[in-house]
């Protein structure tokens, strides 16, 4: 699917000659922003490279940024600490903590030169714009935006309350089987099973 066919679903939900084509795509990118505030999926996942030149301790946060995952290098996973913690923490040595300040994170000890730190991080999708752009919304949660923005249409339009109810209700749902589905995925891990006991070879 695509960011075209999406509108075209929209505008045919709320069937007025007054949804224009910019309004349709408002009320869609307004309505993922809405749902990434609340989900937190794997297609949401980004990893930030950051490789430094031994003089600077400072990562700046994306611009797409929502949450922290972890952050890591090759040698072990970073603590995020408070400020006494990171002021107390020994200077030498590979980076062990790190807080954030402002649009940055400073790591503690100061990354040598060539170490590479990773930022695995919650990050917003990119605003659809042009009529083919696809995004994960448009793919796999294409009814969860679709409904989605038919309430903030419907809200707009003042349309009467139990259309506002329903379309946001059905977003609810897809948007909770969405969060279901990633957590399933999540916990569901490699599946082991050992050979029986008591029992030969067949």
């Amino acid at each position: 699917m695509s960011f075209g066919k999406l509108k075209t679903a929209l505008k045919g939900i709320i069937n007025r000659k007054d949804l224009t084509d910019e309004l349709a795509g408002d009320f869609i990118n307004r309505a993922v922003t809405e749902m990434e505030r609340i989900l937190r999926v794997g297609s949401m996942e980004a990893l930030l490279q950051a490789t430094f030149d031994g003089t600077s301790n400072t990562i700046t946060i994306p611009s797409a940024y929502m949450e922290l995952i972890d952050m890591f290098t090759a040698e072990g996973t970073l603590e995020q600490v408070d400020k006494d913690r990171f002021f107390r923490e020994c200077p030498e040595g590979r980076p062990r903590v790190f807080i954030k300040t402002g649009a940055s994170w400073l790591l503690k000890p100061t990354p040598a030169a060539g170490v590479t730190v990773y930022v695995h991080h919650y990050a917003e999708t990119p605003p659809l714009q042009v009529d083919t752009d696809e995004s994960v919304w448009t793919r796999s949660g294409f009814n969860a935006a679709l409904y989605a923005a038919a309430a903030l249409a419907a809200d707009y339009f003042q349309m009467e309350d139990q259309y506002v109810q329903r379309f946001q209700s059905k977003s609810d749902g897809y948007v909770v089987a969405i969060q279901n589905q990633d957590l399933g995925e999540k916990m569901s891990g490699p599946t082991r099973i050992g050979r029986p006991e008591y029992r030969g070879d067949y």
